[in-house]
């Protein structure tokens, strides 16, 4: 997915037939499929009417860097996707276990590059013979535990409480971790929209209100890769206690933000190869009923 970012207070963007203007450049639609904008950005509302039309959409983040917002752009049709993917739900438990099976997996490897051995081998022999998604659920809980538990020993402890935290992010590390999650989480949301998903039906994660299921399920197989790229954000020092605000909970502050983006495009395109790979599988998997893992 190509992605633009308008990260400036009080900036103008302007929406022409097949471009828009923004800062004296001109971006034709064609480059961008994600416009990621600040909600200072100044634009008319039918500016994401025509933005929508030509297959972009919008992700709009607040100044405290603690709230977002997705407008897709128009949606695939794609009846047929979204009935296949209703009918297997009849297999839930099977494609749950890939998804829990390929996080374990992913961050056994992240670990092994900074060399921490983390044996998974039980946890892999319980996830294969879970009965229930619940108790696959229980598994990845305590797998998390185990893995933070490790990945959190790499920092500084100033950066950091030793345990997860969210709603709100209660040190700098968590912060990071929960804003490059929420951004990728609505990337995917975007992506499997245009691909004419129904982003509510979810086999390992289940539908909440707004919440995009599927998306979520994604979001597994991308995390450790994001803990990686956290992990270099503070290692070789582009983020600092300095670029947070201590209000509320922690948060990246708005000026520190222009530090991380070009870090967070590159990481997107890295990732981009193996989402648009994981997509196409799930897809030709639910037609074909049958699912490996």
């Amino acid at each position: 997915m190509r992605i633009a970012v308008i990260d400036k207070k009080n900036i103008a963007l302007s929406v022409g037939k097949e471009s828009f203007k923004v800062d004296g450049q001109n971006i034709p639609f064609r480059l961008v499929d994600l416009l990621i904008v600040n909600h200072k950005v100044r634009f008319e509302s039918s500016d994401i009417l025509k933005l929508s039309k030509n297959s972009i959409s919008l992700l709009f983040l607040s100044a405290k860097s603690d709230n977002m917002a997705l407008v897709q752009s128009k949606n695939s049709k794609a009846s047929e996707l979204k009935e296949a993917q209703y009918h297997a739900l009849s297999r839930r438990l099977i494609f749950a276990k890939y998804f829990v099976t390929q996080k374990i997996l992913s961050h056994q490897a992240q670990l092994q590059k900074h060399n921490i051995a983390l044996s998974v081998e039980f946890t892999l022999e319980q996830v294969a013979q879970a009965e229930s998604v619940e108790s696959l659920m229980g598994l990845e809980g305590t797998f998390a535990r185990l893995y933070f538990g490790h990945y959190f020993s790499l920092f500084d402890e100033t950066l950091h409480r030793g345990k997860r935290s969210k709603n709100p992010p209660k040190d700098p590390l968590n912060a990071m971790m929960s804003y490059f999650y929420m951004l990728y989480y609505h990337l995917i949301s975007a992506q499997l929209a245009s691909y004419g998903f129904e982003l509510g039906i979810g086999y390992l994660h289940t539908p909440f209100r707004g919440h995009n299921a599927l998306a979520s399920d994604f979001m597994e197989l991308f995390r450790a890769e994001i803990n990686e790229a956290v992990f270099e954000l503070f290692s070789q020092k582009i983020l600092t206690l300095e670029d947070f605000s201590f209000k509320g909970g922690v948060f990246l502050r708005f000026d520190a933000r222009k530090k991380i983006w070009k870090e967070y495009v590159a990481l997107t395109q890295k990732l981009k190869p193996r989402l648009d790979q994981e997509i196409a599988k799930l897809k030709g998997e639910i037609y074909e009923k049958k699912f490996n893992y």
